[in-house]
């Protein structure tokens, strides 16, 4: 009886080690294809423009990472919305990175700052001049606010 228990245990030990490293190396992959809304902030008026974002491409998931591949087109941002323009983000230690992939060459373009959740549905992008893209329903800090006028 006791030699069942045993085997079971390693069984279920076995198991639980397979599970755990294949999370870690191929993770789960979603796809992602939406527009989402974005809000335009390019003087210190803080009156908006409105401008969408289409996100298309392949999220995945490990147990120690998040990144995604694919379209980011930010209308607002002519760049970011060539033909063949691909980006990639990843989330590490509670930051973002985004990096543009066009004609052999990595760029952040002129990205400044990405705040973006996991989901894609919540943002704020700062670019080099100043101006900031929101998602409709993300609040600005207002450190962020305060650096922005200066």
């Amino acid at each position: 009886m006791k030699n069942k228990h045993v085997k079971l245990f390693f069984l279920v030990v076995g198991v639980l080690i397979l599970i755990v490293v294949w999370l870690s190396t191929y993770g789960i992959n979603k796809t992602i294809d939406r527009t989402i809304s974005a809000d335009v902030y390019e003087d210190d008026n803080w009156s908006s423009i409105a401008s969408s974002i289409e996100i298309s491409g392949n999220l995945k998931k490990t147990l120690f990472s998040t990144s995604f591949v694919g379209t980011f087109a930010i209308e607002y941002y002519e760049p970011s919305c060539r033909d063949g323009v691909q980006a990639k983000i990843n989330w590490q230690n509670g930051y973002q990175n985004i990096f543009f992939y066009y004609a052999g060459n990595f760029s952040r373009l002129d990205v400044k700052m990405i705040d973006i959740n996991e989901d894609m549905d919540h943002l704020m992008i700062i670019l080099e001049d100043g101006t900031i893209i929101t998602s409709p329903d993300y609040y600005i800090p207002t450190q962020i606010r305060k650096e922005y006028k200066e």
